[in-house]
Formats: C-alpha cells, sequence, structure tokens
C-alpha cells in the first residue's frame, strides 16, 4: 500500500506537466481541452508518470481518464494495489 496522499501525487502531477508539457495543470484541467495535448503528448506524459512513480498504467485505464484528476485517481489506485514495476 502506497503511504503517498492523494494531495501529494495531485501536487507532483501538476508539477510534472508543468516540467514535460510546459503547461500550467489544475485538478479539473482536461488533457485535450484545456491543456491543448494530443495523443502522443498524453502517451509521453503518462510515461513519464509511470516513471516517475514506478507504476504500470495499462491502455485501458489510460483512455478511460479525461483530467488531471482522474490521472491522479488512476495512480493512487494502481499504488495502492501494489502496481509499482521496477
Amino acid at each position: 500500500m502506497s503511504d503517498i496522499s492523494y494531495d501529494d501525487l495531485l501536487t507532483r502531477n501538476i508539477a510534472l506537466i508543468a516540467s514535460v508539457c510546459h503547461k500550467t495543470a489544475v485538478e479539473e484541467s482536461r488533457f485535450i481541452e484545456d491543456l491543448e495535448l494530443d495523443s502522443i503528448d498524453l502517451v509521453g506524459l503518462v510515461s513519464e508518470m509511470e516513471e516517475e512513480f514506478h507504476v504500470f498504467v495499462p491502455e485501458e485505464r489510460l483512455r478511460a481518464f479525461r483530467t488531471v484528476g482522474e490521472a491522479t485517481r488512476c495512480l493512487q489506485e494502481l499504488l495502492s494495489e501494489g502496481e509499482r514495476v521496477a
């Protein structure tokens, strides 16, 4: 089980988005409409999230989230399920 709180994950995700995508995001930011990311940008961002948090995000879960908050909740679930990778 992960000891990283949702708020900490969200803060780290927002910082990662700023670093990788050079965009300012909030929890409700939509990846496509608000942050103007295309599918390639989103895959790259998720790859960075996977590396940062040592998790693997299955494609079906990747397709399910539209906002920064949804992505953060997905990461929190994966971490709590023990879906860490080396």
